[in-house]
């Protein structure tokens, strides 16, 4: 059988799943309005600010979203230490671009317990390209930040440099590439998913594990490691609840180097798996048989747009529903589509038993992989069909030089029967159903997309894999001869586990047309300086590794870079 599952727990379709969830977030707009007496902060007796910081995203020509959260006790799952119910939060813009730095904006909204205290505010009618302070205030106290301004849409920028990065588990390493991909002084900084994990180191890499031998060709890069600190809270299993999930996004935010990157640049965010569950696919969970787990996706959906600076207009109401995928454009150089892989997805193919989510089958095994419909008669979906005609639009309409597609997954096609988890190479190639190759119909779709559109110069960009890769996008990927449509360019972990890579690139690996490049030994993040004439992108490595005390004892090195010139879709590196 297709292993398709139907949701557990209730009736609700996709539609009603996605629509309840998104609502639920777009509410937290809604909520201050109902606050007309809310406190000024007067009797604050500690700085609401200092534990969460602040931070900005979603740049535009003439606006950026600005954001806080207040909190002074994680431990308080209902009022984070705060002892009305509502706050009147002051805010202002400063132009640092101008002579004086005056005052460009000024505001007040409303910080209420019932989201958690987050705040967004949508500036607008700001000048383009230009660089801005920002400053929430609230009694006594004080945070700030800067930020940036997209290009005029009919601008032509000599360059843009912008980073990415990916996978930031709490407890493996520490998050100093936050901090150096920031002093590297990027317009923005894209962030690919799982900005946090749902479950506890012990709970991904249990103690009482035989540890798995090695092959002659599998070093094991992190033996004998242990972790650099523990998660304080909701250790004992996957988050579930509201309260859950907002104290793990505030858990994460207490790290310095997380908010030194968000308090100096702003991020474009779009999530994968972890924000909710390890490798859940639309409405369906890793656990086959897990009964709650549509609550649980509601709230992680929730607590995601509370914690991070994404334009809350963008979501859905319930008469008009809107998406998280959306697009970014930085004058005639640069359209960045910041895609949805995770929402609209269909259920992985062939599972078997009570497992859900991926693994690594053979391709020959599951002829649902590559089918465009199960054999049930359901399509085989990755964006769904609404956000690839988006996509399609974006690409046909964009009046960029560069068109770039972000998301979490890997989307070239790989062979992973060198993976180090087989004892022995396997002789027939092997898939992993998470990823797209496990979507071969659904990825072929946007591949002819971005075929039909090579002259728009498409390049992808991804994360998940906790490892620096340079691949090719093929035409045709059961032909190894088959032409380049677009450089896939993948970050490593910001702070996740590291695994070794490296045999799927050697002879033998099934991916010698495929992978261009790797590190995978290394955590880090990515640098992309972007002009008329070509698209360069630099892997950095966090050396000697993320482990060490302190980030004054770390450096940021490059681990490679590779050019990609206008109307060459060949990654070149130099």
């Amino acid at each position: 059988m297709s292993g398709k599952r139907m949701p557990a727990g209730t009736g609700l379709t996709r539609r009603d799943i996605v629509q309840r969830a998104m609502a639920m977030a777009a509410a937290t707009v809604l909520a201050p309005a109902r606050f007309a007496s809310a406190a000024s902060g007067a009797g604050l007796k500690a700085d609401p600010f200092a534990k969460l910081g602040v931070a900005s995203g979603d740049p535009t020509p003439d606006g950026i979203v600005l954001w806080c959260r207040l909190a002074l006790d994680l431990e308080d799952g209902k009022r984070w230490g705060l002892s009305e119910e509502a706050y009147i939060v002051q805010w202002e813009l400063r132009d640092l671009d101008a002579g004086g730095r005056p005052i460009a904006q000024t505001g007040s909204t409303i910080a209420v317990a019932s989201n958690g205290y987050a705040v967004h505010v949508e500036a607008t009618g700001l000048k383009p390209a230009t660089r801005y302070g920002y400053r929430f205030t609230l009694g006594d106290y004080g945070a700030e930040g800067e930020t940036l301004t997209a290009p005029a849409a009919d601008a032509n920028p000599e360059k843009l440099r912008f980073a990415f990065c990916s996978c930031a588990e709490y407890e493996f390493a520490f998050p100093y590439a936050y901090e150096f991909m920031a002093r590297d002084e990027p317009a923005f900084i894209v962030h690919l998913g799982d900005y946090i994990y749902e479950a506890a180191y012990d709970q991904f890499f249990r103690k009482d594990m035989e540890p798995r031998p090695n092959r002659a060709d599998c070093e094991n890069f992190t033996a004998g490691r242990k972790r650099v600190r523990w998660l304080k809270y909701d250790r004992a299993a996957k988050i579930e609840t509201l309260s859950q999930f907002r104290r793990r996004y505030g858990e994460y935010k207490t790290d310095p180097r997380l908010q030194y990157a968000h308090r100096t640049r702003p991020f474009i965010m779009t999530w994968d798996d972890h924000e909710v569950e390890n490798d859940y696919a639309g409405e369906f969970s890793e656990v086959v048989e897990a009964t709650d787990f549509l609550q649980r996706q509601i709230n992680a959906y929730r607590a995601y747009f509370e914690n991070l600076p994404i334009r809350l207009s963008t979501l859905p109401v319930v008469a008009d529903r809107r998406q998280l995928y959306r697009s970014f454009d930085f004058g005639r150089l640069l359209r960045l589509n910041m895609l949805d892989e995770r929402q609209y997805r269909s259920d992985q193919a062939c599972g078997k038993g009570l497992r859900g989510g991926g693994q690594a089958i053979p391709l020959a095994s599951c002829p649902d992989i590559e089918s465009l419909v199960d054999r049930d008669g359901s399509v085989r979906a990755m964006l769904g069909e609404a956000q690839t005609r988006w996509l399609a639009d974006r690409m046909a309409t964009s009046p960029a030089r560069w068109n770039v597609l972000a998301q979490g997954i890997v989307m070239a096609h790989i062979d992973s029967r060198a993976d180090c988890n087989f004892p022995d190479i396997k002789t027939e190639p092997m898939i992993w159903t998470d990823g797209w190759s496990g979507y071969l119909a659904a990825r072929q779709q946007v591949i002819d997309i971005m075929a039909q559109h090579r002259d728009k110069n498409p390049i992808v960009i991804s994360g998940d894999v906790h490892s620096h890769f340079v691949t090719r996008i093929l035409k045709n990927w059961k032909d190894a001869a088959s032409p380049c449509v677009a450089p896939e360019f993948v970050c490593t972990a910001i702070s996740s586990n590291l695994r070794n890579y490296e045999p799927w690139l050697k002879p033998g690996g099934g991916n010698e047309r495929t992978i261009v490049d790797i590190d995978c030994r290394h955590h880090g993040y990515t640098i992309c300086d972007v002009t008329q004439d070509a698209f360069e992108v630099t892997a950095k490595r966090i050396t000697p590794d993320a482990s060490v005390a302190s980030i004054e004892d770390a450096k940021s090195e490059v681990s490679y870079t590779y050019r990609v010139a206008a109307g060459d879709s060949e990654p070149r590196k130099i």
